[in-house]
């Protein structure tokens, strides 16, 4: 206790010392560029997505915990601490599969959710309770160190793709994506001040990536003066609408919680894991009585959401809008929750505003351009994953601003013709060649480009996603989706992260003994991967098949290692037969199963000998 008064008594000090320089910071600010006002360059926000910013552990005197290698720890999404998890929770384990029942191991799995989680947890105000630090840049990439800028190039990767825009004109908005909301777009507001004066342009352009998406619509609601900031925003996958995760978490719509579903063909499906991984899994996690696996998971999921997520008003800005007043009214009536219910409440309408406050910046003269990813099913987490057409964590209703489409794995209708809520010129064909996407129903149908196939986790991979970005971010030569026949409207999704990196070790080999074949081999594939690479049209299925050719080339040479691909078949058909014959019951409650047949088969041949 004495700590913690030692901590706040200090906190306060400092916030009066500093209070009468906080106020004044921005307008204060010296001009740090040299050129004027009448640069060809306008400054850029970055506003990243869901944990990219660089967040850390801190203990109780603000000091960042450090790892065994000297690094600083992030607090995103959890503070993982093996060594309390397995003394907090292998006692229980032990116990409960000795006995084949719950010997408290489902409140020990709770307890550990609480302590790892618990670092991003809230008070009633929705303020932050954890010892975190957010590291923030309030200065240009240019006068950032080398170990911030590391920070920055690890999310978004500015020194892979450059641009013509000057360092001292790129900024990088970061922020606690638990943090509370209004003081996320607060604080957005003010940098958005601060860098303007800075660099002394009076307009800047803005980059909101996905739960940046959210910051970016609250700013535009509470802070409308500030569309006379911006010479051009580029929206990223942005969440305007939400994710139909959080909505389906938030209204209890939860679906690996049903037995059944986990036991056959959720962790599949989910698709973080091979069919291999996840077959072996449903066969191993038998071991457990399926009781014990569900009350873990029930109160798992109770603590995570009950005593971290629905005291984040960031989490809150991600739900949906017409999933919001079912779930606030679940979890945010009581009178202990009104204050975070009131700034909920001021979201909601800001997002239902959204799409009516972007099109205010498009009347004044503002550019506004969009990115969105499609024909990717949604997470497989809540009830509506496969229900709606999306990028893995956003639906595509959110990111498009309203594009009409196919669910996966689905096509439009032969005689669909497009709906043109949008676009008023019978010229424009806004329907994906896929016959997937209805572009025309999109707000912005003319500058909003797709990515077929593009997993939105996988976005800052994608190359050519981060070339519009970089090319609309310098310079105004792209005006819409008919600019460029480089950038069309409807695009491939890929990948190019492995593939950077086969291409990085293949160059290091220069000098190296290696048999001419075998260097020939290396070359061809190397020159094939950046013909693919410079090829924008080029679909991810081409970019895979490059990247497997450069690899097994290297691999030739002792440089690479060729994954063999692990057959499920036998772990396949073992599962199913589990399943079909026992359901979800673990492997100690099969005998009683098997007797419980026997026994049934026994009385109906009985019966059948009498009747």
């Amino acid at each position: 206790m004495k700590k913690h008064l030692k901590r706040a008594l200090t906190l306060a000090l400092c916030a009066l010392m500093l209070a009468p320089f906080s106020f004044t910071a921005f307008a204060a600010e010296a001009k740090r560029t040299s050129c004027s006002d009448d640069c060809e360059f306008y400054p850029t926000i970055i506003v990243p997505g869901l944990g990219q910013s660089s967040v850390c552990v801190t203990d109780d005197d603000g000091n960042f915990v450090l790892d065994k290698d000297g690094n600083k720890i992030s607090a995103f999404p959890a503070y993982i601490q093996i060594d309390k998890i397995v003394k907090r929770i292998l006692p229980s384990a032990l116990a409960t599969l000795a006995l084949q029942k719950d010997v408290g191991f489902s409140d020990a799995f709770a307890d550990v959710i609480d302590d790892c989680f618990g670092i991003n947890s809230s008070d009633l105000e929705a303020q932050n309770t954890g010892n975190v630090i957010t590291e923030k840049f309030p200065y240009s990439y240019e006068e950032c160190s080398e170990y911030e800028r590391s920070i920055i190039n690890s999310h978004i990767p500015f020194d892979i793709y450059p641009t013509d825009l000057p360092k001292d004109h790129l900024y990088y908005f970061s922020y606690n994506s638990f943090g509370n909301h209004i003081d996320l777009v607060d604080e957005l507001y003010d940098y958005v001040q601060l860098v303007k004066a800075q660099t002394g342009h009076d307009k800047i352009n803005i980059v909101p990536i996905s739960q940046g998406g959210g910051i970016f619509a609250g700013l535009l609601e509470y802070h409308p003066d500030v569309a006379n900031d911006f010479h051009k925003v580029i929206c990223i996958v942005p969440a305007l609408n939400g994710s139909r995760i959080i909505g389906d978490v938030f209204n209890g719509r939860i679906k690996f919680l049903d037995a059944d579903y986990l036991y056959n063909g959720f962790l599949e499906e989910l698709r973080l894991l091979d069919e291999y991984t996840a077959r072996l899994i449903e066969i191993l996690v038998r071991i457990l009585p399926d009781e014990v696996i569900m009350a873990s998971l029930e109160k798992g999921v109770d603590h995570l959401v009950e005593n971290v997520m629905i005291r984040s008003t960031s989490m809150w800005s991600l739900c949906p809008a017409e999933d919001y007043p079912g779930a606030a009214e679940k979890y945010l009536s009581s009178p202990e929750m009104a204050d975070i219910k009131a700034q909920t409440d001021k979201y909601y309408h800001a997002q239902l505003n959204a799409r009516d406050n972007v099109q205010k910046l498009v009347d004044m003269g503002v550019q506004v351009f969009n990115v969105a990813e499609y024909n990717f099913p949604i997470i497989n987490v809540g009830d509506n994953w496969n229900t709606e057409n999306g990028d893995y964590i956003i639906q595509l209703d959110s990111t498009s601003m309203g594009a009409y489409s196919a669910n996966c794995g689905e096509t439009l209708p032969d005689d669909y013709v497009q709906k043109n809520t949008h676009c008023s010129n019978p010229g424009h064909n806004h329907i994906s060649p896929d016959r997937v996407v209805d572009a025309s129903a999109g707000l912005l149908p003319d500058t909003t480009f797709y990515f077929e196939g593009q997993r939105h986790d996988l976005t800052q991979h994608n190359d050519v996603i981060l070339k519009i970005a970089m090319r609309l971010i310098a310079d105004d030569d792209i005006k819409d989706v008919y600019s460029s026949p480089e950038f069309p409207q409807f695009l491939s999704g890929r990948n190019v992260k492995n593939l950077l990196e086969l291409i990085d070790t293949a160059e290091s080999l220069d000098g190296a003994f290696i048999l001419p074949a075998r260097r020939r081999a290396i070359d061809d594939a190397v020159k094939n991967a950046k013909e693919i690479m410079n090829d924008n049209l080029a679909t991810g299925d081409r970019m895979k098949e490059s990247e497997q050719a450069l690899a097994k080339a290297l691999a030739a040479v002792g440089k690479a290692e060729v994954e063999k691909e692990k057959n499920p078949a036998l772990l396949r058909r073992i599962s199913e037969y589990l399943y079909d014959n026992f359901g979800t019951n673990g492997y100690s409650e099969m005998p009683a199963v098997i007797l419980k047949k026997i026994g049934g088969n026994i009385t109906d041949f009985f019966k059948s000998i009498f009747a």
